[in-house]
């Protein structure tokens, strides 16, 4: 995953992204932050389906539950 710079996040750094898309609302300059690419993976998934991101240390896999929040593992 890419981030807005061009170079790729870390894992540390698609965590953030990830609690940032599940507590800041759409408008606020942390959503904005987050990648264009990574919110429409993550608005894609439906409740218990996982997928797989790759950033530059290793890959993290997303899953959203039952009460729309997206899991990072």
């Amino acid at each position: 995953m890419l981030g807005p710079d061009g170079k790729a996040f870390d894992r540390a750094a698609l965590l953030r992204a990830v609690a940032a898309y599940n507590e800041e609302s759409r408008g606020s300059p942390a959503f904005a932050a987050i990648p264009r690419a990574l919110v429409t993976i993550l608005d894609g998934l439906v409740p218990g389906k996982t997928t797989y991101v790759k950033g530059r240390d290793g890959q993290v896999q997303l899953s959203r539950g039952k009460d729309k929040k997206i899991a990072a593992k």
